[in-house]
């Protein structure tokens, strides 16, 4: 889909409301790391990591969970990619950076 041989390390860290279960938080990494996959990314590796208690609120919400994805993908790419997180309502909040 796009020129593998331009793709750039990123990392993406999603938010997710203290209420899912592990389980939900699970199936939606694996779903993102399908969506990924479908745009050329490689590399995909995911991590679920421990309740954080925020310093301040995101959607009314101080405790949340987190799930660190790592992946290599052409930048063009991103937007799609960002475009399915911005649409997921269970996603709080998703930091993306580029690891040079």
């Amino acid at each position: 889909m796009f020129d593998i041989n331009a793709q750039k390390n990123y990392s993406c860290v999603l938010l997710f409301d203290q209420t899912l279960s592990k389980s939900e938080i699970q199936s939606s990494s694996y779903n993102y790391a399908k969506t990924l996959k479908k745009l050329g990314a490689s590399k995909i590796s995911a991590v679920l990591k421990n309740d954080y208690l925020l310093v301040y609120p995101i959607n009314k919400n101080f405790d949340v969970k987190f799930v660190e994805l790592s992946f290599l993908m052409a930048p063009q790419a991103i937007a799609s990619y960002t475009r399915e997180l911005r649409l997921d309502e269970s996603v709080l909040r998703f930091f993306l950076t580029v690891n040079d």
